[in-house]
């Protein structure tokens, strides 16, 4: 396919990569500013913006796109890496969600470059089971416990396929970067200026004693702050264990930053909440089952993890003391 079109809304598209090996990507000034501002947007907001629907601005986000990988893997670092990827598959999501009326062809253009065929099935879809697994994200609703699975394959709806494909587009630029090459000296500085940006942003991911934290609340901070999407029953769970853990609203806002759709409006609210309503925290049974369970600390519920873990290796000591 080299519609310029698909190409625009889905520069990682190896049909995008020979148009661009076609055409030929001169790398000027005007391209790597605009580039850097991609980026920049990335990591700050979480998207990326899109094109406008003229031919000279869809070839312009073919080298945009192209570019700001170059600038990307020129600060290579993995928190930048990841909130990239993030925005770039966010942009998909919103171009593959309006091009399933308009272009269906687009999306199972799509999916084809991930080796995926949705099959109509009435209203829905159904995936190979391999795939499913592959590409969908992880969160209770996607458990298989909780799907219709027959002859192998899974029954997904629209927005799934969507979300399924937003998944992979970000697995694939996470796994695509940073590109081993040389780079010119322009888009070498672009990249240093970037990296700079970082410690600004990273400082705002508080590590609040996590020393006595179970491994699963570990675990979801430490993915906060590489910027991974953590599913909605995590985040409920984790800003629960924070609460009940005595912690303040405004360092458990802190700890959320890190989200890819972060809003500090929505997460204080959120919080303040579940401090005024005193919800309980999950069992490890639960937590388990929302996939955020990572050890077997046999506490009843994370909250028991310091008493039972640290409590019996505190008297073990006193224990050989005496």
């Amino acid at each position: 396919m080299s519609d310029l079109l698909f190409c625009a809304h889905y520069p990682f598209s190896s049909a995008a990569k020979a148009h661009v090996s076609e055409r030929g990507m001169e790398i000027v000034s005007s391209y790597v500013d605009k580039a850097e501002e991609r980026v920049h947007e990335a990591i700050v907001s979480g998207k990326v913006r899109k094109v406008p629907a003229l031919s000279d601005a869809q070839e312009e986000e073919l080298a945009l796109y192209a570019i700001a990988r170059m600038i990307v893997s020129c600060a290579n670092n993995r928190y930048l890496i990841n909130r990239y990827a993030v925005a770039e598959a966010k942009k998909t999501s919103d171009y593959l969600s309006s091009d399933a009326a308009a272009h269906p062809e687009y999306v199972d253009a799509v999916a084809a470059e991930f080796g995926i065929r949705f099959e109509k099935s009435g209203a829905q879809f159904l995936v190979p089971l391999g795939k499913y697994l592959t590409y969908t994200p992880r969160s209770t609703d996607y458990k298989l416990a909780n799907r219709e699975v027959a002859a192998g394959k899974v029954l997904v709806s629209s927005h799934e396929r969507v979300r399924m494909l937003e998944e992979a587009v970000k697995k694939k630029i996470e796994r695509e970067l940073p590109i081993r090459a040389a780079f010119p000296e322009e888009v070498k500085a672009s990249g240093a200026r970037v990296l700079a940006l970082l410690p600004k942003l990273e400082a705002n991911v508080v590590k609040v004693g996590q020393e006595n934290y179970p491994p699963c609340i570990r675990r979801m901070i430490e993915e906060l702050s590489l910027n991974v999407n953590l599913p909605h029953t995590a985040r409920v769970a984790l800003a629960i264990y924070l609460v009940r853990a005595g912690v303040a609203t405004d360092k458990i806002v802190d700890i959320f930053r890190g989200a890819p759709d972060f809003s500090e409006k929505t997460t204080r609210y959120q919080v303040e909440y579940l401090r005024t309503k005193g919800y309980s925290m999950p069992s490890c049974a639960t937590m388990d089952s929302y996939g955020a369970c990572v050890a077997e600390c046999h506490c009843g519920t994370p909250l028991n993890y310091r008493a039972n873990i640290h409590g019996r290796a505190l008297k073990k000591e006193e224990e050989a003391k005496t």
